[in-house]
């Protein structure tokens, strides 16, 4: 679907909807950001900058188990939050069950440094959990710049 001005999210008086444009900005954007900050991280873990890298998967596990519980409780609260998490629901989804399974996997893992696998987990791990961020910036725009229909 091509998208013009009008459906795309560039407008501050837009109401709550959701287009293919928007979407697909979002995925882009979170894909982009991920995997940047996990370049990033790699290559503090493979110098040995990186001191513990199962506290950064606790980290990432615990902000995405508090996550996913904000979420549920957020589309409690009105239906602007609805329409938004409805329409980022996907990214969001897959930013979290990703982050709780790298992050599990890399605590449960012997991660050390020069180690394939345990690159790989970080690097994952630090995909995941950039995702997630990205996403939830995306909807926070959203609920930031809608207004009710």
């Amino acid at each position: 679907m091509i998208c013009n001005y009008d459906d795309c999210p560039c407008r501050n008086e837009r109401p709550c909807r959701c287009n293919d444009c928007e979407k697909g900005i979002m995925i882009l954007v979170s894909i982009i950001g991920g995997l940047v900050f996990a370049a990033i991280v790699v290559l503090l873990f493979i110098n040995g900058f990186l001191a513990d890298p199962g506290f950064a998967g606790w980290t990432a596990l615990i902000s995405a188990l508090v996550y996913l519980a904000g979420l549920i409780a957020a589309a409690s609260v009105s239906e602007k939050s609805r329409k938004c998490i409805r329409c980022s629901l996907g990214s969001l989804i897959f930013g979290i069950f990703g982050t709780i399974f790298t992050g599990y996997l890399s605590i449960s893992a012997a991660l050390a440094v020069g180690e394939v696998f345990s690159t790989v987990i970080v690097a994952l791990t630090a995909f995941f959990f950039a995702y997630m961020i990205v996403s939830t910036l995306f909807l926070i725009r959203c609920l930031t710049q809608c207004r009710e229909e």
